[in-house]
């Protein structure tokens, strides 16, 4: 089986150059013939504060060449409840902006096996907030693992941490560290091979335990390095997932037709980057 990832794609009406590098996804899907896409989220460019956006990246992705599944992201839904952590210009994950996604976008968690493998999508935003949806969504995933006895992979829009469990590192990039220290607790006992996410407008491929954490850039733009440290390789594109029989290949792609924007020219998206 082979899955197209796409990530922070952060469509919006007035981001006509990042339509036009969604667009040239599509148009790599149509050739590439995937099994399936799964887009780790941010979806939009700031859907949890204009609701608009939502069913216009929906249409956007209307009649994709592949089989679809979402996840969400931050832009789209809110970030963390996290008391170690806050910003005035960020939205926070609440029930009104989680059905919004949900009328647009469908599930925001789910599973599949394939090959063998049982992937699993959660939504990371979710994670520390207390919430009934959280319990909920803690609750599917231990019905999940308890029916997984084969190779595991994990899929959200946030990377956990970024050297490992240990980290003690405070930071809207992972997952809050709490929430993040019980997830890896309940995925112990399991097989699991790698985790992916977007968020991060990087590329990255590291390592720890024994799983591969792989960040997967955005297919809109990076973040140059004076609004954000590099971590990782600031590049687009997409990637692919390979599965085979207690095997996996995960390889970037350099579209064609996507252009490498950097976010500090469109500044106007984002008010607070001013």
């Amino acid at each position: 089986m082979q899955i197209a990832l796409i990530t922070d794609t952060h469509l919006s009406a007035a981001a006509a150059a990042f339509r036009e590098n969604t667009d040239a996804a599509r148009a790599w899907v149509a050739r590439a013939r995937p099994d399936l896409t799964v887009h780790l989220g941010d979806i939009t460019v700031d859907g949890s504060k204009y609701p608009e956006q939502l069913p216009y990246a929906r249409d956007v992705f209307a009649d994709w060449p592949s089989a679809l599944r979402f996840l969400p992201g931050n832009h789209d839904i809110g970030d963390n409840v996290d008391p170690h952590h806050h910003s005035a210009h960020e939205a926070r994950v609440n029930a009104a902006r989680l059905a919004r996604y949900h009328e647009a976008f469908g599930a925001d968690r789910w599973s599949f096996q394939a090959e063998g493998w049982t992937i699993v999508g959660l939504n990371a935003l979710l994670f520390g907030a207390g919430s009934d949806e959280e319990r909920a969504q803690l609750a599917w995933l231990d019905e999940v693992l308890a029916a997984t006895g084969g190779p595991l992979g994990l899929m959200l829009h946030k990377p956990l941490y970024r050297n490992g469990p240990a980290d003690t590192e405070r930071h809207h990039r992972y997952l809050p560290i709490p929430a993040r220290l019980d997830l890896s607790e309940r995925l112990a006992a399991k097989d699991l091979r790698f985790v992916l996410c977007g968020h991060t407008h990087q590329l990255r491929r590291v390592r720890i335990d024994g799983v591969e954490h792989v960040w997967a850039p955005s297919t809109a733009f990076i973040i140059p390095d004076g609004m954000q440290e590099r971590i990782g390789d600031k590049i687009v594109g997409l990637m692919t997932l390979t599965l085979t029989p207690d095997r996996y290949s995960l390889d970037y792609v350099e579209v064609p037709g996507v252009e490498r924007h950097s976010i500090g020219d469109f500044r106007e998206l984002y008010p607070q980057l001013r």
